[in-house]
C-alpha cells in the first residue's frame, strides 16, 4: 500500500487536506496533535500582566503586581485586548480568577459572554460571532474582580475526543502493516 492510497482512504487525509498549518506532512499523527487546541499559540500579549501595556483598562481597572484587578467603582466597565479573534472561528478562553464579587463576564467578541463562577482557573469556549474583541467586564459598580493567566487559543479537537484516538489508530495501524511489509 502506498501513501497515496493510505492518505487519500483516511480520516486524517481528509483532515489534513483542511488543515493549512498541515499541508501534505507525511508524518499522519504528528501533523494531527499539531492541530489539537492544546498545541494552538496563546492569542493574547501580555496574558500574565507582567507590565501595564497591551491592555485597554476602563474605569476602574489596573494591572500592578502581575495581575489585573478591579474594584467596586460607579459604573461597569472592560479590560480589553483588540484584535484577539477571527469572526467565525470557534475559541478557548483560559484564565485564573483570584477574586470575584459581584457579576464579572469574558466575552469572546461582544456576543459570547461568559459569567465568571466564584474562584480558580476557568475555561470558556465559544464562537466569535462578531468583533474581534477579548472583553473581560464588571458588570455592575458592586464588582470586584482579579485576574491572572489569561489565554485564548483557537479551539481544535482534543486528545480525548474520538478523532484524535481515530488517527492514533490510524497510524498504529499504517505503522504496523509498514513493519509487516519490511
Amino acid at each position: 500500500m502506498s501513501w497515496g492510497e493510505i492518505y487519500n482512504t483516511s480520516w486524517w487525509g481528509v483532515a489534513i487536506d483542511t488543515a493549512s498549518s498541515v499541508g501534505t506532512k507525511p508524518d499522519f499523527f504528528g501533523s494531527q496533535l499539531n492541530l489539537l487546541t492544546s498545541e494552538q499559540p496563546n492569542l493574547v500579549t501580555n496574558g500574565t500582566f507582567d507590565t501595564d501595556s497591551d491592555w485597554s483598562l476602563g474605569t476602574g481597572w489596573s494591572i500592578e503586581d502581575g495581575k489585573a484587578y478591579r474594584g467596586a467603582e460607579a459604573s461597569g466597565s472592560n479590560l480589553q485586548q483588540n484584535n484577539i479573534f477571527t469572526i467565525g472561528k470557534k475559541y478557548k478562553v483560559t484564565l485564573d480568577v483570584l477574586e470575584n464579587i459581584g457579576i464579572n463576564k469574558v466575552f469572546i467578541g461582544s456576543g459570547t459572554g461568559f459569567t465568571l463562577s466564584g474562584t480558580g482557573t476557568q475555561t470558556f469556549i465559544g464562537n466569535c460571532t462578531n468583533n474581534t474583541i477579548l472583553y473581560i467586564q464588571a458588570s455592575n459598580h458592586n464588582s470586584e474582580v482579579k485576574i491572572d493567566n489569561v489565554s485564548v487559543q483557537v479551539a481544535r479537537a482534543e486528545l480525548d475526543q474520538i478523532e484524535a484516538k481515530k488517527c492514533l489508530a490510524d497510524w498504529i495501524h499504517t505503522t504496523a502493516l509498514k513493519d509487516l511489509n519490511n
